[in-house]
Parts: C-alpha cells; structure tokens; sequence
C-alpha cells in the first residue's frame, strides 16, 4: 500500500492529531520554523559562520510563541474531554453540594463526641481518685486522732483500738495500719495481730 499525503492526512485526522483551525495551523507553522532555523544553526556553526548567532534569538522566540499556543490547545483539548455531559455535571455538582456537606458535619458530630467522651471519662477517674484521697485523709484522721488519745491519756497504743474501724468499714480488710513513735512502732494487721 502506498503511502500518500491524502492517507497520511486522513490517518492523523482520524487521530484527532491532524491540526484544524487556525491557532494550530499556525502553532505547527511556528514549531517547524523554529526546527528549520535549528537545522541551520547547527549547519552554520559547522562553518563557523556569524548566523548561527542571529538565528539563536529567533529560534528561542519561535519556541516560546509556539509553546504557549501549543499550551493554549492542550487546554481547550483536556477542558473538553474533561467536561461531560450536562446530566454528569449537574450529578457532581449535586454531589459537592449536597452529600459532601452532610458528609462532614456527621464527621464532625463523631469526633466532637469522641472528644467529649475522653472528656467526661477524665472527669469520672478525676473524681474517683479525689474521693479515694479523702477518704485516705479521712481514715489518716481517725487514726491519729485515736492514737494520740492514746498517747495523751499515757497509754499504749494496742491494735485492738483500732478494730472498730473494721467494723464500720469493709475496706478495712485490705488495710495495714504502721505508726511510729519515739523509735518504737505500731502495727495493726486484718488479723487483728500486733508485730512489734
């Protein structure tokens, strides 16, 4: 098969790579000057001739005049592939406006109620432990209270004086009791037993 310019034209634009309308015309025009005159730079500078300098200005000039209608074509090419139809942008648009804003504030709903969460947790075992430290304190109290009583009447403190506290509370059968008091200590254990 013979390959004609009438066949070539008709492949290319069948392609969609054949220009058609003027600002490609005239892109292309502009691309093969600017190939021309490279071509003959370089055989000029084989003669070391002075054209080759006139002819750097104009191919640079020629380059850029081309690179932005080229440019300017690309963009035409890609918006219209880009864009659909009128029902796929009303679809997307539809979308944007519509389902990713509903999107977001449940979004935000579940990390504003994470955060309050995390809030109220802190809140809870805050509480818990200050009830816990004055409850400590309370007991501490108590029992300082009871055995300088002891130790103002001219007493020894005995174990036994502290098993009313056991009574009164449960959490009494997980405490150990130490005291001090002039190199001597004090010791009350669940069991009641006293360890000097």
């Amino acid at each position: 098969m013979q390959l004609s310019y009438q066949n070539l034209r008709a492949k290319l634009i069948e392609a969609e790579l054949w220009p058609q309308g003027k600002m490609a015309r005239v892109a292309c025009y502009l691309a093969g000057l600017a190939i021309i005159f490279y071509a003959l730079e370089k055989f000029a500078g084989l003669f070391k001739s002075t054209l080759s300098t006139y002819l750097n200005g104009w191919i640079d000039f020629l380059v850029i005049c081309a690179g932005i209608l080229f440019f300017i074509l690309a963009f035409k090419w890609i918006k219209s592939r880009i864009l659909w139809r009128l029902r796929n942008r009303l679809i997307v648009t539809y979308v944007f406006i519509g389902v990713i804003p509903a999107v977001l504030l449940v979004a935000m709903g579940l990390i504003t109620l994470y955060g309050l969460g995390g809030q109220f947790a802190v809140y809870v075992v805050t509480s818990e432990k200050d009830t816990q430290l004055r409850t400590l304190e309370a007991v501490n109290t108590t029992i300082t209270n009871e055995l300088a009583a002891h130790l103002e009447r001219g007493t020894k403190p005995e174990a036994e004086s502290l098993i009313g506290l056991k009574k009164h509370d449960s959490e009494w059968d997980r405490r150990h009791v130490c005291a001090w008091y002039e190199e001597s200590s004090f010791r009350y254990v669940t069991s009641s037993r006293v360890i000097r």
